[in-house]
């Protein structure tokens, strides 16, 4: 890539001559050559071959090589640099020749022959700038000798500019002190992800952007590894396959760091780099395990500090992490070589792991080991807090590892096994695994005892006797709550929420959800803190609270980890909660990408008719079909909420809540499709499976409301108003203000018409919840359209609610609000929307929303189409 000849990759190389020539330039690195374009009379670019150093002084010195002088070391001169320096300014145009006839090249004094230099430059008016390509190919005493000369000598019309590999060539201390340098290593010199795909798109190499991403990350940006690996993939790159581990996979690249890297360093500090290699974080005693050499840790300090193949990573000059193409150059080579020796450093390094209390690198080696016996052991001892603290796909990844021997030799291997799988929404397998604890003879410890009781207690739920299987109800599970171990008693009071939320006691299920959150948070496990989020999430949910459902949400998609969200069944959770909330904010065609999502998963949550898995497909199903119905494919969408509601036994986890939901959502659609027999007979069912709920007074009233039975719809709303019941979702209120500003509208009350909608446009703010609104009789809506602009804080709720609702005449064009009058009168320029946005002093996306919103006010399509309409109605003269 640079500095001292070898094998380069010739795509951005540069051999170092007298007078360079610019090779041809895949890639400018303009940010770095502003970096140089300063006054500095020195700069000293530091890092490993492969980085670009000469080409990036060949590319800033473009244009000047009449003022440069070039020199490099090679066989013959590193022995004399002076020698080579006199020789590299004679070759510099803007020095005459007579100007260094004096000097021989033989002066051994360098303070009095740079004195003479600094005469004869100044005398001709000549600065120069003496390129030194590779100071540390010098021998040590010509560089310590010469290069400090040159850097503090006074007068001295030449500015250096220094390349190297090794940091120990060049004392930059005093320089430093002065302020007149400039620096870069490789961290400045390394190619980002733009510059990776500028580069594959300049040679033509077809990748995708997760393979792009991954060579990132396995070259930490190395130029020329980078380069490599493009050249590797070129012919053959598949966009979607995977990029695996390019230093065993590429022959040219492993070649080339051998040769030019790695070459240099002494057997002491090769045997360092690949005993290490297994780890991807190393501590100096873990260093010297490792490579049974209490010099170990020293040894990757110097590498640190001299070649840049290691990094400090903060932590004080004790932890040390290897560059990634370097530790999977010697991983490879140990797995080619020596693949005993592999499994022997990830066995040393598992048990140191064990020992320091870091369970999931021990886990981690012991499995890269495959010894099943080791993997065994940590499994037995620390399976149940890996569990606690998250590390799921870790533990299962052991559980596969395993022999059925070792699960039948071993109880405590079947529980966790069994909570492994239950952490993953996978009760049939942890089922299969209970029993198989259950055979082993003789009474259980205490440890045991725990982890059964819990294996027991989370599996309940999954099952279609639940009703009859409260595990609070068993001395076991009592015992969790004051167990010693913090992850066993937070989990139990997960448990104790569940239970609570299938009784319909919120507020119980929210104190036990905050108590668990307060010990998680003292335990610092923000893994179980994300799981009473998620509990937290489902209770507000369940009441309808959407707004203060989906904060919890967020606030546990932050906690967990991203597999829990992007892969596997647990993630089915996360998908329905997103999906309800995008059908109640009216955004349908969101709903439906989040319930396939979701519904994919559903499968491993067992069979049951009644447990979790059954409440979740059947809230999907009620989802599914009502985002289906909202984006206009209403033709199976009202059977298909018959068949979900049918779905929903009387003894059905969660069956009030999901009963009361689709109700109000079946039997609204009914009648606005004029299917009265279908709406008669949601309202019989709900009769029998939700008495006593705000939801069934809801479901009277719209009956005799659609055909002008105002009273009597009064009358069977009151109970809710009075507080004789309540709603089992805090949306159905919404539901009921609609309602009721149809009925005053249409009964000619519009001040009561006006102040009901102001509420309910309240309350769907409170509540983050659009869809009554959204679906709301015309009559509701152009009283919204009527009343435009005088909303307040509620304003733009409206306007979201117009944009909604497709406009039926220019009745809607009437509703524009000053503002939007304003950014109108700019649509028949030929003004950006950012210049829009700077003429009124607003925000881009402000413009964007209030265009978009007169679009749809006008009735257009597009800036011409509203244009066109606003000169039509007379807003534009």
């Amino acid at each position: 890539m640079d500095d001292q000849g070898g094998t380069r990759p010739d795509l951005l190389s540069l051999k170092p001559t007298a007078a360079p020539r610019l090779p041809v330039v895949l890639l400018a690195r303009s940010r770095l050559k502003a970096k140089l374009d300063c006054t500095a009379e020195t700069i000293l670019i530091c890092a490993p071959a492969g980085y670009g150093k000469t080409v990036l002084l060949s590319q800033w010195l473009e244009g000047q090589m009449h003022k440069v002088a070039w020199l490099s070391p090679n066989h013959h001169n590193r022995n004399a640099l002076w020698p080579a320096i006199l020789q590299a300014l004679r070759h510099c145009p803007d020095i005459p020749p007579a100007a260094l006839r004096q000097f021989s090249g033989d002066e051994e004094n360098a303070v009095d022959v740079l004195g003479d230099l600094a005469q004869e430059l100044t005398a001709i008016g000549a600065t120069v700038r003496l390129v030194i390509d590779g100071v540390d190919g010098f021998a040590p005493d010509e560089r310590d000798y010469w290069i400090p000369a040159l850097i503090s000598q006074e007068g001295l019309p030449i500015h250096l500019a220094l390349a190297y590999r090794d940091n120990a060539a060049v004392n930059s201390g005093p320089i430093r002190l002065s302020g007149r340098i400039v620096e870069l290593d490789s961290k400045d010199l390394a190619f980002t992800m733009d510059d990776i795909n500028v580069l594959a798109a300049q040679t033509t190499t077809l990748m995708g952007i997760h393979q792009l991403r991954d060579l990132h990350r396995q070259t930490a940006g190395w130029p020329a590894c980078v380069v490599l690996t493009l050249r590797f993939l070129r012919e053959a790159a598949d966009p979607e396959a995977p990029l695996g581990d390019i230093a065993a996979r590429n022959r040219q690249l492993s070649d080339y760091l051998d040769h030019q890297v790695l070459r240099a360093l002494s057997p002491d500090e090769r045997h360092v780099l690949s005993s290490t290699s297994v780890c991807r974080v190393v501590v100096a005693a873990q260093a010297n395990a490792l490579a049974g050499h209490r010099n170990a840790g020293s040894i990757l300090s110097s590498l640190a500090d001299d070649r840049d193949l290691v990094e400090l990573d903060g932590r004080g000059r004790e932890v040390f992490l290897v560059r990634p193409l370097i530790r999977a150059f010697f991983q490879a080579e140990l797995a080619r070589k020596d693949p005993d020796a592999l499994l022997n450093y990830n066995r040393l390094a598992a048990q140191w792991h064990e020992n320091a209390g870091e369970l999931e690198a021990a886990l981690r080696h012991a499995l890269d080991s495959t010894d099943n016996s080791l993997v065994g052991e940590i499994l037995d001892r620390h399976g149940a807090a890996l569990l606690g603290s998250g590390e799921v796909v870790q533990v299962r990844r052991a559980i596969g590892a395993l022999p059925d021997a070792a699960f039948a030799a071993s109880p405590k291997l079947c529980f966790i096994a069994a909570l492994a799988h239950l952490e993953s929404r996978q009760p049939t397998t942890a089922t299969r695994f209970m029993v198989a604890a259950n055979r082993s003879p003789g009474n259980l410890a205490p440890d045991l005892l725990e982890l059964q009781a819990l294996a027991k207690a989370r599996l309940s739920w999954f099952s279609d006797g639940w009703e009859a299987q409260d595990p609070r109800a068993t001395v076991d599970y009592a015992a969790l709550r004051y167990s010693g171990k913090s992850d066993v008693r937070i989990e139990a009071r997960m448990v104790t929420v569940t239970a609570a939320l299938v009784a319909g006691k919120y507020r119980t299920a929210e104190n036990e959800a905050s108590a668990a959150l307060i010990e998680a948070t003292e335990a610092s496990n923000s893994y179980l803190a994300g799981k009473v989020y998620l509990k937290l999430s489902a209770i507000f949910a369940m009441q309808g609270q959407l707004r203060r459902a989906s904060d919890f949400l967020r606030l546990s998609e932050d906690k967990l980890p991203a597999q829990i969200w992007t892969a596997g069944p647990g993630r089915s959770v996360g998908a329905l909660m997103h999906a309800t909330a995008a059908l109640l904010r009216s955004e349908p065609a969101e709903a439906l990408q989040f319930a396939g999502m979701g519904t994919s998963e559903l499968g491993q949550l067992g069979s049951s008719s009644k447990g979790v898995g059954a409440a979740l497909r059947a809230t999907l199903e009620i989802v599914t079909a009502c985002a289906h119905m909202d984006s206009g494919d209403r033709r199976n969408a009202l059977e298909g909420m018959r068949q979900a509601r049918l779905h929903i036994g009387r003894d059905h986890l969660f069956a009030q809540p999901l009963a009361a939901c689709v109700a109000v959502i079946e039997h609204t659609a009914a009648l606005a499709l004029g299917h009265a027999d279908h709406a008669r007979e949601v309202l019989e069912w709900a009769e029998d499976r939700i008495p006593g709920t705000g939801e069934l007074c809801l479901l009277r009233a719209q009956g005799p409301a659609g055909i002008s039975r105002f009273d009597a719809a009064t009358d069977r709303l009151r109970p809710l108003h009075t507080g004789a019941v309540k709603p089992v979702l805090e949306w159905t209120r919404l539901h009921v203000n609609v309602l009721e500003c149809s009925m005053a509208v249409r009964t000619g009350r519009r001040t009561l018409a006006g102040k009901l909608l102001e509420e309910a446009l309240h309350l769907a703010h409170e509540l983050d919840v659009l869809r009554p609104l959204a679906i709301a009789p015309q009559e509701v809506i152009d009283l919204l359209v009527e009343k435009a602009g005088t909303y307040g804080p509620h304003e733009e709720l409206a306007q979201r609610l117009l944009v909604l609702r497709s406009p039926t005449d220019t009745r809607l064009a009437q509703s524009l609000t000053p503002r939007e009058r304003e950014v109108l009168t700019l649509l028949p320029s030929h003004l950006s929307q950012e210049q829009i946005a700077a003429e009124l002093h607003l925000s881009v996306n402000t413009v964007k929303t209030h265009i978009r919103i007169i679009y749809s006010k006008l009735g257009a399509g597009s800036r011409h189409d509203a244009v066109a309409a606003a000169y039509k109605i007379g807003y534009l003269p």
